[in-house]
């Protein structure tokens, strides 16, 4: 009791030093008008903020809707936990030094630098408020409140459906939210739970994993002399739209203890937010669906609720992030792509019966052909007889590119688009940088230039790793450019500059970021989606195995499917040491691996060389053997 009562005063001290720390804060700003539902202009503070609360609660799902159908999926075949989650000292101290020391405070006001420096102090407190939380099912409402702040996302900022939402929640309550986050996450993982398609908010798991498995799957068809057809989905507000009755029924299926699962239900229950903007408050608004926004939680809850979407494709593959999905097939016949509509009308109930909003519209066809000048699929009837129609018997075209997860996709497995769009992108960040800050510093550059311009060079690099040399060139030439403005350094030539900053080239970095994933998938931190497979040997230790070469297959799919991870990957790993390759711990894997690839030349090889074109390792490593 007396722990309690320490914690009540600590809150109580906290909001006399900094009262409504965020209503004085600018936790948005929006200097345009907006419109309101009648399309009447709104200028005044509360007036935005209210119109801007009535757009973030259109997107709730009904709890009513007639569609929805309970979950059908079977129970979970594996014994559920026997006690409810038990809440240590330990356990609260780990998540309060999970907290930022930065994260703004949520409406209580309690900013994560108190929790994390008087973390000893306020823990057995912290560990008795919960313990009886959890022992009573019931969160208190006071910890169910969220401050939500506009984010401008594109289109006119005179709208208010060009906005979403980001939330604030108590720091207090997201201490144990990580705690029992923790107990589900291990429950779910020791049984296997979880679609293996799912690869988002998924330790291990990353944008980069589900993109290797797609396209893996790609080149194995061109190679089969099978097309790749890849629908795209379109949810409308998915994480807004999660019916907490449903999302219970699921959880019960998955056999969590009944008291965890009453403990989520009190947590989803009687929900508000408040709009905040300059000081000023919106209506409260209850929070009627939705995996709540701004929550350690909420995540998980979403990726349970749509975990089952891959029990209803029978034919296809499903490719899950969060709520990106796309449903592909290898296609050789017209009976397959029978098959892949038939998964498409599957998935279209499935978020009927789910309550989900599938903006059937929306979606996108990519068909990714193993002969691009076949003839027959140019033909007027060849869209009728492999095409996709929606539910309302709308067809679907195939488009020449995607986005997808950041990565820009043509339908002929070219990267000239993404690689284009990338480097104008980053030039332009380069820009923004060398224009807002005046120094020249070299460290002061170096740290702007790693931070905001070679992080958008290098997204997903190992998927679309670039082997032309236009594009290597282009590439390249951002960096080059910016180096070239540190005044220390800008009468030195390109390869002396980086050298002088200890800088490794792009296409070196490409190739170190892809033994890295290796090395991932090796030990098992990463999912082995793609197949890679490994031997042991004496010399030279682990050895992965390169696919061989395919015959019958056109010199066009041989050379992509050499480019592909698969394949690349394997043949930079088998170029590193060793002692090298048996580190058991990344960190160390690193920084051997960084030390290695200095041995090398890092930049374009003398006259005379077998890779006299090239700066790749494995060219060098080739010469280096001669």
């Amino acid at each position: 009791m007396l722990c309690i009562l320490s914690m009540i005063f600590y809150v109580k001290l906290v909001q006399w030093v900094v009262p409504q720390i965020l209503l004085k804060s600018d936790l948005g700003t929006i200097k345009a008008i907006l419109h309101d539902k009648s399309g009447c202009i709104v200028t005044d503070k509360k007036g935005i903020d209210d119109t801007l609360q009535d757009q973030f609660c259109s997107v709730f799902s009904d709890p009513n809707c007639p569609d929805k159908v309970s979950p059908n999926f079977p129970f979970a075949d594996v014994k559920s936990p026997d006690t409810e989650v038990q809440v240590t000292k330990e356990d609260i101290l780990e998540a309060i030094k999970d907290i930022k020391m930065d994260s703004a405070p949520g409406p209580d006001g309690i900013p994560a630098i108190l929790l994390k420096r008087c973390a000893e102090s306020l823990s057995l407190a912290l560990q008795l408020l919960w313990s009886e939380s959890m022992k009573t099912r019931l969160v208190p409402k006071f910890y169910k409140m969220g401050y939500v702040s506009p984010l401008h996302k594109k289109g006119s900022k005179a709208e208010p459906v060009n906005y979403r939402p980001v939330t604030l929640t108590s720091h207090i309550v997201k201490t144990f939210e990580r705690v029992v986050r923790k107990s589900m996450v291990t429950y779910l993982e020791t049984n296997e739970l979880l679609s293996g398609r799912q690869h988002g908010f998924r330790t291990g798991r990353s944008t980069l994993t589900q993109l290797l498995n797609h396209f893996d799957m790609i080149y194995e068809g061109l190679v089969d002399g099978k097309d790749t057809d890849s629908i795209y989905l379109d949810y409308a507000k998915a994480f807004d739209r999660v019916d907490h009755e449903l999302l219970i029924s699921k959880l019960e299926r998955y056999g969590f203890h009944p008291s965890l699962i009453s403990w989520i239900k009190s947590f989803l229950s009687n929900r508000d937010q408040v709009v905040v903007l300059d000081g000023v408050q919106s209506f409260i608004a209850g929070i009627l669906s939705g995996a709540p926004q701004g929550t350690v939680l909420g995540p998980l809850l979403f990726i349970l609720f749509i975990n089952d979407l891959e029990l209803c494709v029978t034919s296809s593959t499903v490719g899950v992030f969060a709520d990106d999905t796309r449903i592909s097939k290898q296609i050789g016949s017209l009976g397959d792509c029978k098959l892949l509509q038939e998964d498409l009308d599957s998935v279209v109930r499935w978020s009927r019966s789910n309550n989900m909003q599938l903006h059937e519209q929306k979606s996108e066809l990519v068909v990714h052909k193993h002969k691009p000048g076949d003839l027959l699929q140019e033909l007027p009837f060849s869209p009728l007889t492999m095409s996709y129609t929606s539910s309302a018997g709308e067809a679907l075209y195939p488009s020449e590119s995607i986005r997808d997860l950041g990565v820009i996709i043509s339908h002929d497995l070219r990267w000239s688009q993404h690689i284009c769009e990338t480097v104008t992108k980053a030039r332009s960040v380069a820009s923004w940088v060398l224009s807002v800050f005046k120094t020249r510093n070299k460290d002061v550059m170096l740290t702007l230039y790693k931070s905001l311009v070679r992080s958008i060079l290098e997204f997903n690099s190992p998927v679309w790793n670039p082997i032309k040399i236009g594009e290597i060139q282009a590439i390249k030439g951002v960096q080059k450019t910016f180096t070239s403005r540190i005044s220390a350094l800008k009468n030195d030539d390109y390869w002396k500059r980086l050298k002088e900053m200890s800088l490794m080239s792009l296409q070196r970095r490409r190739e170190r970021y892809i033994i890295l994933q290796v090395w991932k998938i090796l030990r098992g931190l990463s999912p082995n989606d793609i197949g890679m497979k490994f031997r042991e040997t004496s010399r030279r230790g682990t050895m992965a195995i390169t696919p061989p070469l395919v015959k019958g297959c056109s010199q066009r799919n041989q050379s992509l499917y050499d480019g592909s991870f698969a394949v690349l990957g394997a043949r930079l790993w088998n170029v590193v040491p060793a002692e090298i390759k048996s580190l058991r711990t990344f960190q160390a894997f690193k920084e051997k691996l960084s030390q290695f690839l200095a041995t090398f030349p890092d930049n374009p090889p003398v006259r005379g060389y077998s890779c006299a074109n090239s700066n790749s390792l494995l060219d060098w490593a080739g010469a280096r053997r001669l």
